[in-house]
């Protein structure tokens, strides 16, 4: 059975789906660019920033191309292997489709074919669930002779190889691109195509069997046979792949459309959609925040480290499931102080850990390899490595780590540094201690190893104020107590040549400080907030060269006091908001989209069964293929040679019925209910002059009218129930006291963050989520006013289509998500939903009013709600309109 996805999986996949399916026919720049922003609006909202698409190439721009861009510990292997599906089903239109699996190293080519094969494993589990074991092959590159020619069109195929494998100028020095004769079989029908490469001088120099006989003739390569077929390529690690020679050898396949996984994207490539990290957070992927304890020296680092991870494992002994959390310490090489043996020596000899409790996992000792560190039985706690573990090492049970190297060292530190944050088994732990990660390391400045770790962060696909946030210092000897810190003693920290440095601490000298180090450069330390201007004035003042990395600086330094200052991030509490319950046999339920489809009254006994929407389709004449006057001809066929096949006695109308229930068919209807509504609806049509011959030679659009009639039908039931739960009395939805939704301080998994200039106050969150950066767009102007409003202690931007982080409403349909809600100074709380002049009349945005002020009515005059419009509409600005409703 395949692994369940994460919300996010299935909405990434979702948008890739679209895009592909809208790009079918798509045969220049413009419509694809069109196909690809349809797309990306639908997944990730009308609000989301704009994203340019970058064709194939200019020649072909009928080849789609989108990235996903998903961070460290997203489980991007497990969605790549269910786009193949996507591709294959939505785009090439075949279920047997030749898929190239391109990945960035031969470790991680490895590790990956390994999974695809493994029964059992998720990856393979991914593929099986679309693709039964017989009619599925997985094959590493090196293995690619052995596809048979009646494999083609016939099997779905995976072939998992390098980048490397095929970027190369001269492709006769490449397996992948030689003649074979195993793949002669393949190209005895082949076309006399121009994208065939055909055989060279360089091939008989590299290839002696040949003979100049077979010069110009197609080569039988691998290569070829993916031209032809043109394959789904999966990009890995996309990002490395961008350069003129890695698409010159795409080029070269003619792939069908590529799919492309990247935790960095660059900024031409094509982003259809975008998973934030706080999403992973909220869908229980990785641990955050990482608690961040700095050590004057390597060993008061590893005490520490130790004693963590005893009280980590006291902790995981009250989980339901097996969990032995596990220390990673990074040693010095063989020159430093702190190398793999004495930092072993220090845990047996001085901290008493047992030695077969401890790992070394180096190039000249793997301890760790064929040990299954998710075993009961296995003993081992604590791991040393001193560079990265291999490509691929993943075990979610590994918590701590604790480096006694120099933290710059940014590679190493960056893969051990993800080695801790994936979660055991995807599920939150019941001890919130188990839902972090702890770093214990060398450098006794705090916010220089902080802001270290952060910029770690980012190369992962971090954003920068995610990745602010993700760092928390602890607070004194408790190792697991928080330390929030005030925004204006945020410190960030880089080094500069010492003019450049002075001119900086000139232009801002409330901000900047400069040091002396050595080596003749200046230590430059930037406290608090910097407004925008200052920014701009502190670039400017230096070196061209300097300018771009420079801001950089500061806006990761401005991002860590926007989580400072944040009130979900110094401890403070958002009021639960009350939400509606209905009386169910006694008992008081979250009224729920699911609640209502238990409610309402499907049964179609008195319902209509007719289809007005179903009209007899225009009689096409087929054609007439004959010789006359010794000629063949085609011309369209006279009514006398219709053979009456819409007419006749064959088709029963049982035989419709069957047909159209199996078409139908749906859990929210009983078969016996659905049979007789059919057996009205085929009675009416009959009566109509439509024969059972007609409605099963045009079952498609019989069947497509029904479902329609259908779903309006259990529409206006839902609606019936729905209307009917808004009446007073004592089977009507009201508050109960208990049942809230609180906005968790940990947890709000924005798709993107607003990246604007204007500067919130009172957001609950460093940022709002999912706001236009311009303050004229009407919804970030309507915030900006609730930001500026005296009554409001704090707010949230409230989120779409997240149901466990979000407040939401039930409607008819689904589930309503207020633009904003607002905590007041005087304890009530204000709900706002902005529509546009073009939306705020329309049947849904009704329903939204309605639902809104039942809800707030319910509440005894605690809660308020608005549903604000732009002023020409009101015939009042917004701020006038939400001090009207908080009664100033």
């Amino acid at each position: 059975m395949a692994l369940q996805l994460k919300r996010y999986q299935q909405d990434a996949l979702d948008a890739l789906a679209a895009f592909l399916a809208g790009a079918r026919g798509c045969d220049t720049q413009a419509r694809m660019q069109a196909a690809f922003e349809a797309a990306r609006r639908q997944a990730m909202g009308e609000n989301a920033p704009l994203a340019a698409y970058r064709p194939f190439t200019a020649e072909q721009p009928a080849i789609p191309v989108a990235c996903i861009r998903i961070p460290t510990g997203g489980g991007k292997t497990l969605m790549a292997a269910h786009a193949i599906d996507i591709a294959a089903r939505d785009y090439v239109g075949t279920r047997a489709p030749i898929a190239l699996w391109l990945v960035p190293s031969n470790t991680i080519r490895m590790q990956t074919l390994e999974a695809l094969k493994t029964p059992g494993h998720p990856y393979r589990q991914a593929l099986l669930a679309h693709w039964p074991d017989d009619a599925l092959t997985v094959l590493d590159i090196a293995d690619c002779r052995q596809i048979r020619a009646h494999d083609i069109g016939r099997r779905a195929i995976v072939v998992v190889g390098t980048v490397q494998t095929l970027r190369v100028e001269n492709t006769a020095a490449r397996e992948v691109y030689a003649y074979h004769e195993d793949f002669a079989p393949h190209f005895a029908t082949a076309p006399d195509a121009p994208f065939f490469e055909r055989v060279s001088e360089r091939d008989l120099e590299a290839q002696p069997y040949l003979s100049r006989g077979d010069l110009g003739r197609i080569k039988a390569s691998f290569a070829n046979l993916l031209a032809w077929h043109r394959p789904i390529v999966i990009m890995d690690e996309a990002h490395n792949a961008q350069s003129k020679l890695s698409l010159a050898v795409l080029e070269r396949i003619r792939p069908a459309c590529v799919v492309e996984w990247t935790a960095t994207p660059l900024p031409d490539q094509n982003v259809l959609y975008a998973v934030s990290a706080q999403e992973l957070k909220a869908a229980d992927m990785i641990k955050l925040p990482i608690v961040l304890a700095p050590h004057p020296n390597w060993q008061e680092a590893v005490r520490d480290a130790v004693l963590t991870r005893e009280k980590l494992a006291a902790e995981a002994a009250s989980e339901s499931e097996y969990l032995r959390p596990i220390v990673l310490l990074q040693a010095d090489q063989k020159s430093g102080a702190a190398t793999v043996d004495v930092v072993k020596a220090y845990l047996v000899d001085q901290l008493h850990v047992d030695a077969n409790r401890i790992a070394v996992a180096t190039g000249a000792q793997r301890e760790l390899d064929g040990v299954d560190l998710f075993r009961r039985d296995c003993p081992i706690d604590f791991v040393i490595t001193v560079e990265a573990l291999k490509e691929g090492w993943d075990c979610s049970f590994a918590y701590v780590f604790c480096t006694v190297q120099n933290i710059r060292s940014a590679k190493d530190m960056e893969q051990l540094l993800g080695r801790v944050l994936r979660m055991p088994y995807a599920k939150r732990r019941a001890s919130d201690k188990l839902n972090r990660a702890y770093a214990q390391v060398c450098g006794a400045r705090t916010a220089e190893v902080a802001n270290q770790l952060a910029d770690r962060l980012i190369s992962m696909g971090f954003e920068r104020l995610e990745a602010a946030q993700a760092v928390q210092p602890t607070l004194g000897d408790d190792l697991f107590a928080l330390r929030p810190v005030e925004p204006a003693k945020v410190e960030t920290e880089f080094e500069a040549a010492p003019e450049l440095a002075r001119a900086l601490a000139a232009v801002a000298p409330a901000q900047v400080r400069v040091e002396p180090v050595e080596g003749g450069a200046a230590r430059v330390t930037v406290t608090g907030a910097v407004d925008a201007a200052t920014v701009d004035a502190i670039v400017a003042a230096s070196p061209k060269r300097e300018r771009e990395a420079l801001r950089e600086q500061l806006q990761r330094h401005e991002a860590r006091v926007l989580a400072a200052a944040a009130p979900s991030e110094r401890g403070e509490v958002f009021a639960p908001i009350p939400q509606l319950v209905l009386p169910v046999q006694g008992e008081l339920r979250l009224y729920e989209p699911e609640l209502l489809a238990e409610l309402a009254d499907y049964s179609l006994a008195g319902l209509p069964a007719d289809l007005p929407g179903f009209k007899r389709a225009e009689s096409l004449r087929p054609y007439l293929i004959d010789i006359e006057r010794g000629r063949l001809g085609v011309r369209e066929d006279s009514a006398q040679y219709d053979l009456g096949l819409d007419g006749g006695g064959v088709v029963r109308r049982e035989d419709v019925i069957r047909a159209l229930d199996a078409r139908l068919r749906s859990a929210a209807v009983l078969q016996p209910d659905m049979i007789a509504w059919l057996g009205r609806l085929l009675d009416g049509l009959q009566r109509e002059g439509f024969e059972p011959a007609y409605l099963l030679r045009h079952l498609n659009d019989l069947a497509e009218a029904a479902a329609a009639r259908l779903r309006e039908l259990l529409a206006a039931q839902r609606d019936k129930a729905f209307q009917q739960s808004l009446l007073p009395g004592d089977r009507g939805i009201r508050l109960d006291g208990v049942t809230g939704f609180h906005f968790d301080p940990q947890r709000y998994p924005a798709r993107w963050l607003y990246a604007g200039r204007w500067r919130f106050g009172k957001h609950y969150y460093p940022l709002p989520g999912e706001l236009k950066p311009d303050i004229d767009a009407e919804e970030t102007a309507c915030a900006i006013a609730i930001d500026g409003l005296p009554q409001v202690r704090r707010w949230v931007r409230n989120l779409e289509r997240q149901p466990d982080a979000a407040f939401w409403l039930p409607t008819s349909s689904d589930r309503f998500y207020p633009d904003f809600v607002a905590e007041l100074t005087d304890g009530r709380l204000f709900v706002v939903e902005y529509k546009g002049s073009d939306r705020v009349s329309n049947d849904d945005s009704r329903e939204k009013d309605t639902i809104g002020k039942v809800w707030a009515a319910a509440s005894g005059r605690r809660c308020l709600f608005l549903m604000a419009t732009d002023a020409k509409t009101a015939g009042r600005p917004v701020s006038v309109q939400l001090r009207e409703a908080v009664g100033s």
